[in-house]
C-alpha cells in the first residue's frame, strides 16, 4: 500500500506540507509505544 498519499493530521487553510503524513505517523507512534514498553520489559511487544 503506498501511504504517501495519506495523512494522519491536516490543518485547514494550510498547504499539504505542514500536513503530517500517515506514514511517518505511524512510524513516530509506533516508536514512542516501544520507548513506552521498554519501561518494563516488554520492548518487542510493542
Amino acid at each position: 500500500m503506498n501511504m504517501s498519499r495519506y495523512y494522519a493530521h491536516s490543518r485547514e487553510g494550510k498547504s499539504e506540507e505542514h500536513w503530517h503524513k500517515l506514514e511517518e505517523h505511524l512510524y513516530a507512534v509506533a516508536e514512542m509505544a516501544g520507548e513506552f514498553a521498554g519501561e518494563f520489559g516488554a520492548r518487542e511487544k510493542a
